[in-house]
């Protein structure tokens, strides 16, 4: 029997990457779940092939520094806590030990940006965690606000990897909901990020367009970054429209247009980290999980105490003092992944 085109790209993507026209076929073509459970499928196989099927934890450090863009950015939920302070450096180095207290070995730090800043303030706050002691694996992420001096200055701390998230390349659409930021910084940073040998993690934000063009954006996006041969890692974020924000009553990304973009997004960049990021709930575990996401799942996150997340929804994973919110979901990320035949690795 004659294939279909759609199971000759899922055949051909066992073995090698799929290319422009076939991930937005396969975009197209998936949004029926039969056709989609096939993608899912190839792309879990492949994920497995290539990057294995342990699982390492991750932290997180937000935010570290002020959002200083004016306007922030229109999905952002910093516009719920414009006058919140940053975390301090004494809290920081508390967060870090924590982190460090539940065995994992890598983490982020994530700041507002201050676009034209030289970056020299998250450069002290790193000096300050290697002054400390620690010795942990450090992703940076700030925006664009570093410099090449501060970058280089970082990689001699240790720092392994840079934040360049982009969250869409289309410039119409970058511009409508980040008018505060600049593309062009962003494409900036991410080329000296290579240029000075540091490793790059970028982001995409799933659901800004709802346009049947958005595929192509989608697409544009993977072939873009695929070009930054320091790539590491993506995530894809789903938004979610907070009360309050500019654009609350955009509407929210399906769990299933977030996992079709992990999953195609497996099949053109193969081995790389693919994870969820903002947006996603830890009951989305087998989702992006059987859609090929992974190696890396966040087990702690370290926050200044959010006022949009003062319910959540999983209290004994949360724990409040002195004006810090620490999230460990270890426990219950670990009991989702061990369902799904993944081990879990500090």
């Amino acid at each position: 029997m004659m294939k279909t085109k759609l199971e000759s790209i899922l055949e051909k993507a066992k073995s090698e990457a799929i290319g422009r026209e076939e991930a937005l076929f396969l975009f197209h073509e998936t949004e029926n779940y039969s056709a989609a459970e096939k993608l899912f499928s190839v792309a879990g196989k492949v994920r497995d092939k290539e990057m294995g099927t342990t699982f390492r934890w991750s932290g997180g450090i937000a935010s570290v520094l002020r959002c200083n863009l004016k306007p922030l950015c229109l999905y952002c939920p910093y516009w719920l806590e414009k006058l919140q302070e940053p975390l301090r450096i004494d809290e920081i180095l508390k967060g870090v030990a924590y982190i460090k207290s539940q065995g994992i070995k890598e983490f982020h730090l994530s700041a507002g940006t201050t676009l034209g800043s030289d970056g020299k303030e998250m450069v002290e706050i790193v000096k300050a965690i290697r002054s400390n002691g620690y010795t942990q694996s450090i992703t940076v992420n700030c925006g664009a606000a570093l410099s090449k001096e501060s970058l280089i200055e970082l990689k001699k701390l240790g720092v392994e990897r840079i934040g360049c998230s982009f969250e869409t390349i289309d410039e119409n659409l970058f511009r409508k909901v980040k008018p505060g930021d600049s593309l062009e910084a962003k494409r900036n940073l991410a080329e000296m990020t290579r240029d000075v040998g540091l490793e790059m993690g970028t982001g995409l934000l799933a659901g800004l367009d709802t346009s049947p063009s958005r595929y192509e954006g989608y697409v544009d996006f993977m072939f873009y970054i695929k070009e930054f041969s320091n790539l590491k890692s993506v995530y894809v974020s789903r938004f979610f429209p907070y009360k309050g924000i500019p654009m609350e009553n955009h509407p929210r990304c399906s769990t299933m247009e977030g996992a079709r973009i992990i999953a195609i997004m497996r099949l053109v960049l193969r081995n790389i980290d693919i994870g969820p990021a903002a947006g996603w709930s830890y009951d989305d575990i087998p989702a992006w999980v059987q859609a090929g996401g992974g190696n890396r799942v966040g087990g702690v996150h370290v926050n200044r105490v959010p006022s949009y997340r003062a319910n959540w929804f999983l209290p004994k994973a949360v724990q409040y003092k002195d004006k810090m919110e620490i999230r460990n979901t270890m426990e219950v990320a670990t009991k989702f992944l061990n369902e799904l035949g993944i081990d879990v690795q500090a």
